[in-house]
């Protein structure tokens, strides 16, 4: 009797413990533990929300409650990482109307596709996260996604995007006044300074990023800005005031226990004990980074440890140990998969583009430089003349014939080699820019942004590009592009187009910005351009893994065009016309033309163009539009 008594109690005692915790409470906690780091309380708490949800029937707070065991799951070991899983919860939480946890599902596979090298579906998914809290009005959901696609970018050293994004969120967090999301923000900014530069605009950052963190008494983010300062002051040679910052972040992040974190840390006092010839404590702090890398079990951190392991061998003069590191950080940055990813190949396009002027600014100095060696050549000349009438009187007219012959000789070849270079700096000019914008800023220094009224926009780009890229070395990828793009190049001049830019593999161009050319030529040109690349694609001479399909999208409309910046600088045009030449581009199928309803009023009364009717489509920012397909081009021979 007295142990169904006491069993009766045990289940009452649960059964009030059970109704005691809500569900939403039980939920809560599970995340806010998984945003701590604190993976297996989050699991627990997961669990006690899942038995919950199960007794109540609630099938929403279940299906939460399984994802939040299956982030931290997977956080906690990622090689478990199943990404599938996920995929399928958030079809799931779409039928439910579980906005929130959408959001966090496509942020956490953000994260997990950079942390594998598919960065083509981290940002997907990142730009996904800000779609849905943009349509919730969910401020600080945005904010975090530009702060999340800043530090993509950043290790991808796309700094330009990784500024943009960075500096959005700051903006964002303080309008909102949330310290702990301003810290980040701040902590963004100044990682990204340490590596364009200064560096004095890195270190005020991190200050920043301590104050708030101190003033969000949040120990995770007082270690981050303490480690992040140390290694700015260790890399502006104040070594001992690097060493008081990166200790008192070790101790703060060894009270927390987070191994990634702790893996930095020693490795920057690693690095800087290195500096100081200390190599006993530089070996000691690098065999814990290595430590706390392989509990971390990220390639990217691993790696990092081994590299260090390896510098401290080599000044150490243990060769043999030296080999065995090398060897293994080369086996780990063999497996980061994206090492020669779009944004690399961006970089080098761009590049190219940027070193014409280059040499504009070289030829230009040659020129003043041939200029003074003239004048002073003709001075010298002048006083052997005068010295030689005074000296021999009898040789005067023979040596003064000689010398103007000379001269004239000198002078001539001097004027043809300054002509040989002016017309030279004058093709790579009209190479960057529009032959009237190119003459307005020889006159006058300077160009003007002008309104076109009508100009069509052309926009071009290969389909899975990225995914061939990966099978293609950085200089094989450049030499194939450069085929297309040469072919491309060529169509447009011919047609009397100009070329806007490259970025990475998509083309655009226009029509309108002069009087040789319109939206007729850009058609004829997109043509040209498919069956240049169909006949490539047919062509059994040259290998599949270099072939490329291609999209394009053309629009007509008013544009911005100008001279963007003042170094370096290339011609450029904006406006809503040029983003729905992209959506344009975006909505088409591979080897396919698609043109807006704009574009196709202008084109349909010519008689030799011939067109497919695709109705009313949906597109991302527009909403809906009217799109045809550009088919063909033929005109009879009497004509």
């Amino acid at each position: 009797m007295a142990k169904f008594q006491f069993l009766f109690i045990l289940l009452f005692i649960l059964s009030f413990s059970l109704k005691g915790q809500n569900l939403d409470s039980l939920l809560s906690k599970a995340y806010s533990y998984y945003s701590d780091y604190n993976y297996e309380e989050s699991i627990r708490f997961a669990d006690e929300a899942i038995l919950l949800a199960k007794n109540e029937g609630n099938e929403p707070g279940l299906l939460i409650g399984e994802f939040y065991k299956a982030l931290s799951v997977q956080e906690r070991d990622p090689t478990q990482s199943d990404t599938e899983l996920i995929e399928h919860m958030i079809i799931q939480m779409d039928s439910l109307g579980l906005k929130l946890e959408q959001a966090r599902a496509h942020n956490f596979l953000a994260n997990t596709y950079a942390r594998f090298g598919d960065i083509e579906k981290a940002v997907e998914n990142h730009q996904a996260t800000m779609d849905i809290y943009e349509s919730t009005g969910n401020l600080t959901g945005v904010s975090s996604s530009h702060s999340n696609l800043s530090l993509l970018y950043y290790d991808q050293h796309d700094y330009e995007e990784a500024f943009y994004h960075a500096r959005k969120a700051l903006e964002m967090d303080i309008s909102l006044g949330n310290p702990e999301n301003i810290q980040s923000s701040y902590n963004n900014l100044a990682i990204i300074f340490e590596h364009t530069g200064p560096l004095d605009s890195a270190i005020y950052y991190h200050k920043f990023s301590l104050e708030y963190a101190k003033e969000d008494e949040n120990p995770y983010s007082i270690g981050l800005a303490l480690s992040n300062l140390g290694n700015n002051y260790a890399n502006k040679g104040d070594l001992k005031l690097a060493e008081e910052t990166l200790l008192e972040a070790l101790r703060i992040r060894d009270s927390l226990g987070y191994s990634r974190g702790l893996a930095y840390t020693h490795n920057r006092l690693a690095n800087l004990y290195q500096k100081t010839d200390q190599l006993s404590k530089a070996k000691y702090h690098a065999d814990k980074s290595l430590e706390h890398a392989q509990k971390a079990r990220e390639v990217k951190v691993l790696r990092m440890a081994y590299e260090r392991l390896q510098e401290v061998a080599e000044k150490m003069g243990d060769y043999r140990a030296e080999l065995a590191y090398l060897k293994e950080a080369t086996l780990l940055k063999d497996s980061i998969l994206n090492e020669s990813n779009t944004k690399s190949i961006t970089q080098m396009m761009l590049n190219y583009e940027f070193e014409k002027k280059q040499i504009l600014d070289s030829i230009k100095n040659e020129q003043e430089k041939r200029e003074r060696d003239l004048i002073f050549n003709e001075r010298l000349e002048l006083e052997r003349s005068r010295k030689i009438i005074f000296m021999i009187s009898g040789l005067f007219l023979f040596l003064l014939v000689v010398g103007l012959f000379l001269r004239y000789q000198f002078i001539k070849k001097s004027k043809e080699v300054l002509t040989k270079e002016k017309d030279r700096s004058d093709k790579l000019l009209l190479n960057i820019l529009p032959s009237e914008v190119a003459e307005e800023l020889k006159a006058t220094g300077s160009s003007d942004a002008r309104d076109f009224d009508q100009v069509t926009v052309i926009f071009t780009d290969f389909a899975d590009f990225t995914k061939k890229a990966q099978h293609l070395s950085a200089k094989e990828l450049v030499k194939e592009l450069n085929i297309c793009f040469k072919t491309f190049d060529e169509i447009i001049v011919n047609l009397g187009l100009e070329k806007i830019k490259t970025i990475g593999d998509a083309y655009m161009a226009a029509g309108g910005l002069n009087s040789k050319a319109g939206v007729k030529e850009v058609a004829l040109a997109a043509i040209q351009m498919k069956k240049f690349i169909d006949e490539r694609n047919a062509d059994p001479n040259i290998p599949k893994k270099i072939k490329f399909d291609m999209r394009c999208g053309i629009n007509t409309g008013p544009v911005v065009a100008g001279i963007v910046g003042i170094k370096k600088f290339q011609y450029d045009i904006w406006g809503d016309t040029v983003n729905t030449a992209q959506r344009m581009e975006a909505n088409c199928e591979i080897n396919r033309i698609n043109i807006s309803e704009n574009t196709y009023l202008l084109l349909k009364e010519d008689p030799h163009f011939t067109f497919t009717e695709r109705g009313i489509l949906p597109v991302k920012g527009k909403g809906e539009m009217k799109m045809w397909y550009l088919e063909s081009y033929e005109k009879k021979i009497d004509e």
